[in-house]
């Protein structure tokens, strides 16, 4: 089970990350502007909040199963839809393209939610630990879509269309491996067999009550998780604009960012146990404001890359940790947990996206690297109020 919601997990992975790689072709396939083609990773997106947010209850209602391979079907019509308004150039206005980014965008909600859900509640007794491990594969599948993508980049000649046929190929496979979830599994059961949590599973939408339970964990993750997306999906375009490096070339560069920061999550799954979930926040807090100054004063696309590398590095255990402490402080319904705090995660990306692409296409590429630092900080300040108490 933990196997297929692994391998579900990364058709959402290769979905959000491949944005990054072809938002330059895109541009000239369609013969619009990069600030356009950039609308393309905002709408999915604006699309995931929603997804995120019915994600996490219809987990504690209907258990993963069912909910897992409707988000998957969800994801593979959407990228087919855009592969044929590709294919076809003139069939379909980019308007439209972008609509059904944005639904497809439901679909990479629901299945971050859900999985995210599921192992919380699989793993209770060593939450921050599984979490970190699981969204290791984030990075992961990040480095290994950014060196597919650059491959395939330039064998067809910077076309993005063979990117997206390995997405959908790789939706249509990852299905077969839901099989090993048992049909009627519920989170609930497993969570009353281990005995981590006593209280029964509130299968209601999520009471206003538990959203004041994490209200602390929302501010954090309101000022960081949309920059770890954003820096991420970004970085092929930033060292296009700052060091007019070619998108083959970009998007192999930023498979160093992914590399490194996969290492980095690997560690802090161990780390964690021996520092707690608070200092694990602190410490991605200052490693992302040392690669952000870097990024600043970088002279050229080499040390650029290091830069973001060592930004994804502090950013990689910000995420998984938060949404464990989430998890502990509500101690209850973990699906909708996972829900509302991926919900959250997804309004900061799709703001923090929507401004960086604004900021580097407008005024240049040194003030969104500056607006990263300055939501960082106050992310820092915000995670303060995280400390236990003991």
């Amino acid at each position: 089970m933990t196997l297929a919601a692994c391998l579900v997990f990364w058709t959402f992975v290769f979905a959000d990350s491949g944005w990054g790689p072809i938002l330059v072709p895109l541009s000239n396939q369609l013969q619009v502007s990069l600030t356009i083609t950039g609308l393309f990773y905002v709408s999915w997106s604006t699309g995931y909040l929603p997804g995120a947010l019915i994600g996490g209850s219809m987990l504690d209602r209907y258990g993963p199963r069912s909910v897992l391979v409707a988000a998957l079907l969800i994801i593979l019509c959407g990228l087919c839809a855009i592969f044929v308004g590709l294919l076809l150039p003139h069939s379909a206005p980019v308007i439209v393209l972008l609509v059904i980014a944005g639904l497809a965008g439901i679909g990479g909600g629901v299945i971050d939610a859900t999985t995210n859900g599921l192992i919380s509640a699989v793993y209770a007794e060593r939450r921050g630990m599984a979490l970190n491990l699981f969204n290791l594969l984030y990075p992961l599948g990040g480095l290994l879509v950014a060196l597919i993508d650059a491959g395939l980049l330039r064998l067809f000649h910077n076309d993005p269309r063979p990117a997206l046929i390995f997405t959908m190929c790789y939706a249509a496979g990852a299905m077969i491996s839901l099989l090993g979830i048992p049909r009627g599994y519920r989170i609930e059961e497993e969570i009353n067999r281990t005995g981590a949590i006593h209280d029964s599973v509130d299968s209601s939408p999520p009471s206003p009550s538990l959203v004041v339970v994490l209200a602390p964990v929302i501010l954090v993750m309101i000022f960081t998780s949309g920059i770890s997306s954003t820096v991420r999906a970004w970085a092929p375009a930033y060292l296009h604009v700052a060091y007019a490096q070619t998108p083959a070339i970009a998007a192999a560069l930023s498979s160093i960012t992914w590399a490194l920061a996969t290492g980095s999550r690997l560690g802090a799954a161990f780390l964690i146990v021996r520092i707690g979930s608070w200092r694990m926040v602190m410490l991605g807090v200052v490693l992302t404001l040392l690669g952000l100054a870097a990024v600043m004063l970088s002279p050229n696309a080499i040390i650029a890359t290091l830069a973001i590398a060592l930004t994804s590095i502090g950013l990689s255990p910000i995420f998984a940790t938060c949404l464990a402490i989430g998890s502990e402080r509500a101690g209850r319904s973990l699906g909708s947990v996972a829900g509302i705090l991926l919900f959250v995660s997804g309004i900061s990306t799709v703001f923090c996206s929507w401004f960086f692409g604004f900021l580097l296409n407008t005024v240049g590429p040194l003030w969104p690297v500056i607006f990263c630092f300055t939501f960082v900080i106050l992310g820092g300040a915000m995670a303060l109020r995280l400390r236990p108490a003991h």
